[in-house]
């Protein structure tokens, strides 16, 4: 029998973790037995890279949509009117050709 490093309760000689508080022994060590706690840490490691990752990629969506709500915003903004030249109609400040008869306005 030998002894956890890490609590000090025996530990059988062929145990690669400790029974009482899950330390990987020396003999695991030596193996190469990963530790579940690594792994987990591994894991966790992995999936927060991930997060961060879709996180970002969620965050340039949205700047996006919020610019082109933005835009969409001061395109919809009422804009003086044009009048026609040609007929003399009252246009949608943003209209470029005359409801009426269709011609093209001439913006100042």
């Amino acid at each position: 029998m030998g002894f956890c490093i890490k609590c000090g309760k025996e530990v059988p000689e062929d145990a690669y973790f400790c029974p009482s508080c899950g330390a990987r022994t020396l003999k695991g060590r030596e193996a190469g037995v990963s530790a579940p706690l690594d792994e987990m840490r591994d894991a966790l490691s992995t999936m927060g890279r991930e997060l961060e990752s879709a996180f970002e990629t969620a965050a340039k969506e949205i700047r996006g949509a919020f610019e082109t709500a933005r835009e969409n915003v001061k395109q919809s903004i009422p804009m003086k009117p044009v009048i026609c030249k040609n007929c003399g109609q009252k246009n949608l400040g943003n209209a470029n050709f005359c409801t009426k008869c269709g011609k093209e306005l001439v913006k100042k």
